[in-house]
């Protein structure tokens, strides 16, 4: 008989329903899965990123302060959303299969028993596309039929383990070790599951199946298609309705039930239950027929979990587990099957799964892989000339502990808290969508009060607030023609480029976040222009000119820039800029993890003096060396290339979405600063490289050469670090000045519930390399002995008074047995921007730090990094006092101090519950980034910006929201002060220093009402702290001095000025003088 013969009503419904198929299958993967293929190509570049905790918008863990049964609740939703599309489908192409593929015949099996039956099972399995929950209809259908269970068996793996869709992504994603596990898992569950559960069902002697008996149809002629189309169409839509009543609800419950489970995967249970082991692989294992996943859902779960420390063996093993087969797979095919066949079934997966991470386990070894494939080339392990003595040493120190931690009466030292502005301030927007803005503080309207800069991200316009000096501030961007839209802004700096005698603007620019591109996929796209850095001119009028095409031609930077600084670094009189450089946004964070840590090269702008600059950066040699990657045994991590050339710590071959190479053979960059460290008369740089070295360059210089040298080991600086944000000043008041560099903290010697220990595997993570002593994840104090030309680390030897209100979480308490304890300022948390000043003006230099990673406090991941900012009063002798919670300081929104204080009993010491109650916890701390100071109200008492990121928070589900910028006023005091505004010959008759005076030293002597002389130095800088500049007037505190005895300015062109008797509580401006 033919296949199709149209003259018979069942081979009219045959053709009907594979015409049906043929239309529903291309809508379906058009709707569902093509779309689906790209979303987990993106999760593959944000799990690795601070929504590592996430994937497919429902997250392991989910809101910590949400109860288990919301979060249940939510997650669940989220999972019947994804399946949704697949159960539809499934149960439209069952009904095509049951109504008009198929009807019912007599004694007719569709597919045969045994091996043969495997075979001719699979054959339309990797078609469908189908996830192991949504299969269920199909198979039922065919199995109503006739089909063998073989047959049944292998549709169903087949479609959800072996289906094209996830061989590509896996193959793709995952290590060959991985990826050949789960293939070669799949094979074997397809051919052999269905001969063996039916040699165990039915007898070792293979005792035929008995088919269903199925009653006969008459074979019926000359209907037309119009009856055969009614006739189907009636059969399909009782067999829908009828599957969906005894299929639908076990599948929601079933995705509850999965619910459930996943709320109980977070790091800390990870770590503890799914470590490289064989109980790792027999839990893990469990877990995958326990629950059922969309169809390639179990990539990026395994992807999130690897990342968050899962072993590869329950790795490989839930790899395949998850996809197999879950409850709804079970209690599906038990409809259909006997219950002893569908048992026999989730035995198999579950031992299958246990080999095969077994196998794993032996595989696997002590090599450096995560199980994420980066790329087909392998990293090479040789020796390495890299020296690293000095860092080990770093936190070999003997102090006695108790010397830190003993309570001295600084009573004279009282000062008045800061004020944090309200939106009845500004007539504007105080909230941000970015990730990483930044602040600048200036004048750039010259009248004499401090204007400020907030960088905004893409679709968002850049805030400039102008200063009404009454603490009034007007965002007019948009007028001043800062307000383009198409900019992902990130750091800042204002430098008066051509000695106009006004600030211009450099702006950077960064990627886009989420779109799994690096700068050079998009240097063909219309979206090019948003990743650019961008040069405003002022024009003296109000409004800024974009000049970035002629100032830069060719040489623009648009590699994910972090910030930048100005300085004049050969005498020439014209500031030049310097640009680092990070890495695009979606690969920031899993580089962390990799042995391949890619930056983007910096970025060195000569100023030619006509608006125009020439980038120098190569032949400067500041462009940026390549990054320190040291395996356990500290030999070199190399990759090579396809010419077999090798990089250090960075991999040539890895890609990113649009197969371009992501970053470049150098670490990525937070933070540079400009200042002359050895006294020698000209800029050096010092570049703080996120997981890389600190870098120092000196200047050598001359007017002909721009020439740096890197110095870092010759001054003992070559330690590896998260280096975020610099602070310069002068802190032990011995006229040179000092250096305070941010860290990650001390966070990960914590115990702390939730949070992984760390990882052993090479990346760019600070406490990777803290584990063989290559580097430090606290931060670095160093102290400049202009003697020696060398620099002290004080770090752990300076005291700190702890304060009773919000101690360092680094206490003696929750250290981990394997940690060493931090001391001093290096029990203190994670920073990024950071600034040295004097807030409450009695001579001596104090510290203000904020900055978080991967969240804010009510956000994923917020509890991995939690700070809330710092801020340390300098005390005689080099102490600091944490007076954060009293000065009001704390980067948190809400805080009501007054009642925080007002219920407290005098001396009372607060609890956590007490502390909880009214937001005094880094469990509300927001994802801060940048910082500056400056005197905003001109009352002589320095201000402080500071900048949040936007991103996701808790609000019952996981939403987006954007990140607020707080202006904290200085709440003011009775000490004197002196406020110095240099002006530089340049803009006004072209000789002499550049018109800001930047790099000019300025020293002040006096004598106090006891007759004890003193003498304090600044240097003006533009741009320091991360991706923000602080104002470049330089603010003095005096105490109770009145007169100042004298004022000497060393000017960057070597000219040096010296005023007498000045009074104090005034703004000076200093012009240059002629000779």
């Amino acid at each position: 008989m033919k296949l199709l013969n149209l003259n018979i009503n069942i081979h009219k419904k045959r053709l009907i329903g594979i015409i049906l198929i043929l239309i529903s299958t291309p809508l379906f993967f058009f709707l569902n899965r093509f779309q689906k293929l790209g979303t987990i190509k993106e999760e593959l570049f944000t799990a690795a990123s601070r929504k590592g905790e996430c994937f497919q918008g429902f997250c392991v863990g989910g809101d910590p302060d949400a109860t288990l049964i919301s979060r249940w609740i939510n997650f669940s939703f989220e999972y019947l959303e994804l399946v949704l599309l697949g159960m539809i489908f499934a149960f439209v192409i069952a009904g095509i299969v049951e109504s008009f593929i198929f009807p019912r015949k007599e004694n007719t099996r569709f597919f045969e028993p045994g091996i043969k039956g495997a075979i001719r099972g699979y054959i339309i399995a990797p078609a469908l596309n189908l996830c192991s929950a949504c299969i269920v209809p199909v198979v039922n259908s065919l199995k109503n039929k006739g089909s063998s269970l073989e047959s049944v068996i292998a549709l169903a793996q087949g479609s959800s383990t072996l289906n094209f869709l996830s061989i590509i992504m896996i193959f793709t994603i995952f290590s060959s070790e991985l990826g050949w596990n789960r293939i070669i898992a799949g094979a074997i569950s397809v051919f052999l599951f269905g001969p063996i559960i039916s040699r165990l069902t039915y007898g070792l002697n293979q005792k035929n199946e008995i088919p269903n008996t199925i009653p006969s149809l008459s074979i019926e002629k000359n209907i037309s298609f119009t009856k055969s189309i009614k006739e189907g169409l009636k059969d399909f839509f009782n067999i829908t309705k009828s599957n969906v009543i005894k299929l639908g609800p076990i599948m929601i419950i079933a995705g509850f039930i999965a619910g459930l489970i996943i709320q109980f995967l977070s790091a800390e249970t990870i770590n503890e239950y799914l470590g490289n082991n064989f109980k790792g692989v027999i839990i893990a294992s469990t877990i995958g027929v326990l629950i059922n996943v969309p169809l390639l859902f179990e990539i990026p779960l395994v992807v999130t979990l690897l990342l968050l420390g899962m072993g590869i063996a329950p790795a490989s093993t839930l790899l395949f587990t998850a996809a197999s087969g879950g409850p709804i797979t079970f209690w599906g095919l038990g409809k259909v099957l006997p219950k002893r066949s569908v048992f026999y079934y989730a035995c198999l997966i579950w031992i299958l799964g246990v080999i095969t991470g077994s196998i794993s386990i032996f595989m696997s070894g002590n090599n450096i892989s995560l199980g994420i494939k980066l790329t087909d080339n392998e990293p090479i392990i040789k020796q390495t000339t890299f020296n690293n003595d000095s860092a080990n040493n770093l936190n070999n120190n003997n102090i006695n502990l108790s010397s830190y931690t003993e309570n001295q009466n600084y009573d004279n030292y009282e000062f008045k808290p800061f004020n944090q502005l309200t939106y009845e301030h500004f007539n504007g927007n105080t909230e941000v969508w970015n990730y990483r803005p930044g602040v600048v503080i200036f004048d750039f309207d010259r009248d004499s009060d401090m204007d400020f800069l907030i960088t905004n991200g893409n679709e968002y316009s850049n805030f400039l607030y102008q200063n009404d000096g009454q603490n009034k501030f007007t965002d007019i961007s948009i007028d001043a023609g800062l307000g383009a839209k198409n900019f992902n802004a990130s750091g800042a700096v204002a430098c008066d480029i051509n000695n106009d005698g006004y600030q211009d603007l450099y702006i950077g620019g960064k990627g886009f976040n989420g779109d799994g591109l690096d700068f050079r996929s998009l240097q063909d796209s219309k979206e090019f222009i948003g990743i650019e850095d961008r040069l405003y001119l002022n024009l003296k009028n109000g409004k800024f000119k974009d000049i970035t095409k002629s100032a830069f031609g060719n040489n623009l930077n648009y590699r994910s820039a972090s910030s930048m600084i100005c300085a004049d670094i050969n005498n020439d009189g014209y500031l030049d800029i310097y640009v680092t450089n990070l890495i695009d946004e979606d690969f920031f964070m899993s580089s962390l993890f990799w042995p391949s840590h890619p930056g983007h090269y910096n970025l060195l702008y000569q100023n030619n003096g006509n608006e125009t600059f020439k980038e120098v950066s190569k032949e400067a040699g500041v462009q940026g060396p390549e990054v320190i990657m040291l395996n356990p045994e500290g030999k070199g991590i190399y990759f090579s290339d396809q010419n077999g050339k090798e990089y250090m710590g960075f991999n040539p071959l890895v890609k990113d979405k649009n197969s371009h190479i992501v970053g470049d053979p150098t670490g990525p960059t937070h933070a540079a600063v400009f200042f002359d460290h050895d006294s020698d008369g000209d800029q050096d740089l010092w570049v703080a490289s996120d997981g890389d070295q600190l870098h120092v360059y000196r200047n050598d210089s001359s007017k002909e050469k721009i020439l740096f040298n890197h110095v870092s080991k010759e001054l003992n600086l070559n330690i590896i670090g998260n280096w975020m944000g610099f602070a310069v000043a002068d802190f032990n008041n011995d006229l040179i000045e000092d250096v305070f560099i941010t860290n990650a903290g001390p966070h990960q010697r914590i115990e702390r519930s939730g949070i992984n220990s760390p990882t052993i595997k090479p990346g760019g993570d600070c406490k990777y390399h803290e584990l063989h002593e290559l580097g430090s994840c606290l931060h670095l104090f160093l102290i400049n002995q202009k003697n020696n030309n060398s620099f002290e680390n004080k770090t752990e030897k300076i005291h700190v008074i702890p304060s009773p209100y919000l101690p360092a979480e680094a206490t003696i308490k929750n250290i981990k047995k394997e940690s060493k304890i931090p001391k001093g300022l290096g029990a203190y948390d994670f920073g990024y921007g950071v600034t040295a000043f004097d807030f409450n003006n009695d001579t001596i230099k104090d510290l203000y730090w904020l900055g978080s990673e991967v969240g804010r406090g009510e956000g994923p991941g917020g509890n991995i990094y939690p700070s809330a900012g710092r801020m340390l009063m300098g005390l005689p002798d080099l102490k600091y006092e944490d007076i954060t919670v009293r000065a009001q300081l704390l980067d948190i929104q809400g805080i009501n101090y007054n009642k925080y204080f007002s219920n407290l009993k005098p001396n009372e010491i607060p609890n956590e519950k007490y502390n909880l109650k009214y937001k005094v916890h880094t469990k509300y701390h927001e994802n801060g980034k940048g910082l500056a100071h400056g005197d905003l109200n001109g009352d002589g008492y320095v201000d402080l910006i500071g900048t949040n990121s936007s991103g996701p928070v808790w609000s019952g589900t996981l939403d987006d929201a954007p990140g607020p910028f707080f202006v904290w006023i200085n709440g003011g005091g009775n000490n004197n002060w002196i406020n110095i505004k240099l002006t530089g010959r340049q803009g006004i008759d072209n000789t002499g220093s550049n018109s800001d005076g930047v790099g000019a030293k300025v020293f002040i002597e006096s004598k106090d009402t006891n007759n004890n002389k003193s003498i304090q130095m600044q240097e003006v800088r533009a741009g320091s702290s991360y991706l923000s500049m602080n104002s470049i007037n330089l603010e003095f505190g005096l105490g109770d001095i009145e007169i100042i005895d004298k004022i000497t300015v060393i000017w960057p062109s070597g000219i040096t000025q010296i005023l007498k008797n000045i009074n104090s509580n005034q703004q000076v401006n200093i012009i240059e003088a002629q000779n």
